[in-house]
This record gives structure tokens, C-alpha cells and sequence, in this order.
């Protein structure tokens, strides 16, 4: 017999309805199975099994991806309104020199742009290799055993103990400059920060790509600009259709409005480069109380290798990555 205790009094269930309520209890009281955890073969770490692990393309599905949409619909918008508008219909008729070389230096950056987007957004950043000196379930590492003796030194420790820093997500010792991102559920090497235009994390592997695009996409857009700036000045002295008015209203004002927001974020991550940084080693500093050396520079010329690659000739071209493998500096 169940009896429930009300305002006005106490109640007896009848017997079907009392094994309903017994039943129905059951199922919200009762503890869910323990997380199970498996190893991928596309990045060597633990993920919680049934989620899915972060891929080499945007999930169509996510709604976490509407930020790179978002991009795409700009992109194909300004690139329409400059080809379409400005140079088939206000500048071909005009001059046609003109026409070819606005249309030949835009394509050639609009190109780049598109490359290194594609780079930044598909390349994974790198992870933690799936070793026994990185894993913290390793006897070895913690028994002073032939595994501790090889285990890479690492500068970085923890605030509040000086040990060696682990991650709890995805069980193992974390290099210099490393951080978990909880979107993309894994340990980034030398990790920037997640950047949700893209839907990746800018790391180690990626960062030249992520890099390049900024000073691509400052370039196209101030090329629109102030190429489109003359046909907006025609446009509004002359009578012109009012879509054509409007259309190069919209794209001089966008681009030039984006122009300004990209190139002080490039101008962010030059100091950034420069000054051997991440954007999250940029906030730790300034919430840091009092002035600490910063272990990883090594100079402006060897900063900006250890982002753009060893080759000076090709560091504004996405080719000669930066040596190293991410987990020592």
C-alpha cells in the first residue's frame, strides 16, 4: 500500500495505480550507466562513446556551424555585389583597363581567401599523441619508473601546486601551451583559441592558415573598398537604377565597416605573433598579478618563424609550415 500525504490529508493508492507509481519512480531514481570511453583512430584520445569527435569537415547538422554559414553568405554576397555591379556594369563600360586589373588583383586575393579558409577550417590544429610519457594512467609516470626518467620536461605547471599539468577530460599530461577546448573535445597543441567562424581551433598545425587569412581577407577588403569608392561617388551624382545605388551602397559600406574590425584583429595577432603569444596566454598575462618573463620568446624573427615557417620568401604564401611537432618549445 502507498500512501501520498496532501493538504487536505492522507491518500491511499489503489493496487494498479500504486505499481505505476513504483514503476515510474523506479526509472527517475535510478543511476545512470557509467560513461564508457573508446579511442578513435582519427585523434589519439578518449571521447565519450556515442559523441561524435571532432572531423575534417563542418557537420551540416551542428548548429554550432551557423557562424560558418554566416561567413559564406557574406563572402558570396560581396563577391556578387563587386564582379556583378561594380565591375561588369559601372566599370567594363567605363574603361576596360581599369576593369582588368580590378578584376584580376580581387579574383587572385578572392582565391587565397577561400584556400586559407578552407586550410583553417579543415586542418586539425594537433592533439596529444596517445604515448605512455603523456598518459596519466602510465605506472611509470607516477611510480618513478623507466617512464618518468623519459618523460619530456615541460616549463608550464600548475597555479597552485608546482606539478606537472594533466587534463581530466582527456586523461593525459599536458604540453607547454596546450589547453582542452570543450567544443571540439580535445587538447589543442600550442591552442590560440576556438574560433567559432571557422568551427575550429587555431593551434599548432593550423595557425599559418588562420594567420593568412586574416591578412588575405584585409587585403580583398580593402581592395573593394577603395575600388568601389569611384562607382559609389558616379552612382550618386548620376541617375542609376535604384538597385544599382543600393547594391554598391551596401557592399562599400559592409566591406568597409569589415575592413576596419579585420585589420584590428590582424593588427592584435601581429603584436601577438611578434611577441611569441597565444590569445590565451595574452589573457592569463593580463589577469596575472605582477610582471613574469615570458619562457617562449625567443625574438621577433624566431617568433614569427615559429608561426609563419622558416622561409622568410614564403611566409605570406600557405606553404612551409612551421618546423617542429607542437609539444616542446
Amino acid at each position: 500500500k502507498i500512501c501520498l500525504l496532501g493538504s487536505r490529508g492522507t491518500f491511499q493508492l489503489p493496487p494498479l495505480c500504486a505499481s505505476t507509481f513504483v514503476t515510474a519512480s523506479s526509472v527517475f531514481v535510478s543511476t545512470p550507466p557509467p560513461a564508457t570511453y573508446t579511442t578513435t583512430s582519427m585523434k589519439p584520445e578518449l571521447v565519450p562513446q556515442g559523441v561524435p569527435d571532432r572531423r575534417r569537415f563542418v557537420p551540416w547538422v551542428d548548429p554550432r556551424s551557423i557562424p560558418v554559414y554566416f561567413v559564406l553568405v557574406i563572402i558570396t554576397s560581396l563577391y556578387c555585389i563587386y564582379v556583378l555591379e561594380h565591375l561588369l556594369i559601372s566599370e567594363k563600360p567605363r574603361s576596360t583597363s581599369a576593369w582588368g586589373w580590378q578584376g584580376i588583383g580581387f579574383h587572385l586575393l578572392f582565391l587565397m581567401v577561400l584556400y586559407c579558409f578552407a586550410q583553417a577550417a579543415m586542418v586539425l590544429p594537433g592533439s596529444i599523441p596517445n604515448t605512455d610519457e603523456w598518459r596519466v594512467d602510465t605506472p611509470a609516470q607516477d611510480e618513478g619508473g623507466l617512464g618518468a626518467a623519459s618523460k619530456p620536461k615541460t616549463v608550464e605547471t600548475k597555479k597552485d601546486r608546482n606539478s606537472r599539468r594533466k587534463c581530466k577530460w582527456c586523461d593525459k599530461f599536458k604540453p607547454d601551451r596546450c589547453h582542452h577546448c570543450r567544443v571540439c573535445r580535445t587538447c589543442v597543441l600550442r591552442m590560440d583559441h576556438h574560433c567559432p567562424w571557422i568551427y575550429n581551433c587555431v593551434g599548432f598545425r593550423n595557425h599559418k592558415y588562420f594567420f593568412l587569412l586574416l591578412i588575405y581577407t584585409v587585403a580583398t577588403l580593402q581592395w573593394m573598398t577603395w575600388t568601389m569608392w569611384p562607382t559609389l561617388s558616379k552612382n550618386i551624382e548620376s541617375e542609376v537604377p535604384f538597385q544599382s545605388l543600393f547594391l554598391t551602397l551596401f557592399g562599400t559600406t559592409l566591406g568597409g565597416s569589415m575592413a576596419l574590425l579585420t585589420t584590428a584583429f590582424l593588427g592584435f595577432h601581429i603584436y601577438l605573433m611578434c611577441y611569441a603569444m597565444t590569445t590565451i596566454e595574452f589573457c592569463e598575462k593580463q589577469g596575472a598579478r605582477g610582471v613574469k618573463a615570458n619562457p617562449h620568446y625567443r625574438g621577433i624573427y624566431e617568433n614569427i618563424c615559429a608561426v609563419l615557417g622558416p622561409n622568410p620568401l614564403l611566409w605570406l604564401l600557405p606553404f612551409s609550415m612551421p618546423s617542429g611537432d607542437g609539444l616542446t618549445w
